[in-house]
Order: structure tokens, then sequence, then C-alpha cells
């Protein structure tokens, strides 16, 4: 292959390494850093991996067994407990497109349900679908689904009972298990690597219960 398309070099890199480089917003050189917690979220698992200098910590990455299979699963159950215009065959794939269109992570759930209670207008969603064998085309509105599917990752009891820690805590577990003179630089940068959810809030609910000046960067 290299033969082929003359390539000149190849750079092999850590891929939370590589988030964080890709978070960069300022054009100053000295405003830049590689130093942070990388939370890396999949379709099975969730990891959170401390990065210092551009080197991983290994020996203190975490990880919790929520991902984006599971909110998909969540949202589904949520929909089939409300929804009775969904085909059976086809609810996994609606709520997949409902959690990648419509999700979101909110500040404070309890705030959020007052909000869509009191202007459902506003706030609720219609997704349109076709039923893959009649042809018929059938549509469902998407309301708490939206906020209550990232939530899992805060409360994840609702998604698994064995397992009620959350990312949150986590967190904070990882940056205290990591040397004491990186502990600060962690606290400040907490990038997501991938995106299972969209939110601005992501900040403050990262670790709402350890620190006010943790910054996240998408």
């Amino acid at each position: 292959m290299f033969e082929t398309f003359n390539i000149p070099g190849l750079y092999i890199a850590v891929q939370a390494v590589l988030a964080l480089a890709a978070s960069w917003t300022s054009r100053q050189v000295g405003q830049r850093t590689l130093t942070g917690i990388v939370i890396d979220s999949g379709d099975g698992v969730t990891h959170a991996i401390p990065v210092a200098e551009g080197y991983v910590i290994g020996s203190c990455i975490k990880h919790i067994p929520i991902a984006g299979r599971d909110i998909t699963f969540f949202i589904q159950q949520l929909l089939r407990d409300r929804e009775v215009g969904i085909p059976p065959e086809q609810s996994l794939e609606t709520a997949k497109a409902v959690k990648e269109r419509y999700c979101y992570i909110c500040p404070d759930i309890v705030k959020e349900f007052t909000k869509y209670d009191s202007d459902p207008g506003k706030w609720i969603k219609q997704y349109r679908g076709v039923n893959a064998i009649s042809k018929t085309a059938f549509h469902i509105d998407v309301g708490y689904e939206r906020f209550l599917g990232p939530e899992i990752f805060f409360h994840p009891e609702f998604a698994n009972p064995d397992f009620m820690q959350p990312i949150s805590d986590v967190v904070d577990e990882v940056i205290q298990s990591c040397p004491i003179d990186v502990r600060r630089p962690l606290y400040k940068v907490i990038h997501k690597g991938h995106h299972q959810a969209h939110g601005e809030h992501e900040a403050q609910r990262q670790l709402e219960n350890t620190t006010k000046f943790a910054v996240v960067l998408f």
C-alpha cells in the first residue's frame, strides 16, 4: 500500500490524545494543552481516559458499562411504553434515529420536565418514518425521551440496576487516582471524545459535585 500510493510517512497516535488536539480553539500555542480527561463513549462501553502532556495514564483509565447502545435501548423502551404507532420490527431503528436527531443533555432534569409540561408545543418534536413492510407512513411525538435518554450517564440505574455510579463520579475517581501534580490541569479540561448526545450544559453536569471550574471542550 505504501509503495502503491507513494505515502511519504505514517504517524500512529492514541485516539484520546488526538481528541484533545482536535479540541484546540486558540491560535496561541501557549494556550493549547494536551492534558485533560477524554470521555470516549462508543456503542458498548464508555471510558474515562486521563491524558497528561500528551501521554495517557493507562493505570488510571476507568470504564462504565453505559454507552450508546444502552441509550438506544432505553429510548426504545420509553417509546414502546407510550407509543402504539411504531412498527415492532422498526422500534430499535426508530429509537436510534430519535437519539441521533433529537437527544441532548439537560442541566437540570426537574426543570426540564417543567419546561416540557408548561409549553409542550415548543419542545416536543415529531419523528416521521415509513413502515418497511407495508410502506405506510407513521409518526410519533418525541418528548421526555429527548433528555431522558442521555440522562442514564448521570443516573445509570435508569437502564442498568446493577450499576449505580454516574459518569461524574467516575471522572472524579479517575482524576483522584492520578499523580497529584496533574490533578488540577485534568479538572480543567474534560473532553467528550464521541458524541452520543448534544448539550452545552455537559460541563456543569460532568463534575457538578466535584469542582466549579471544569471546562468541557467539544
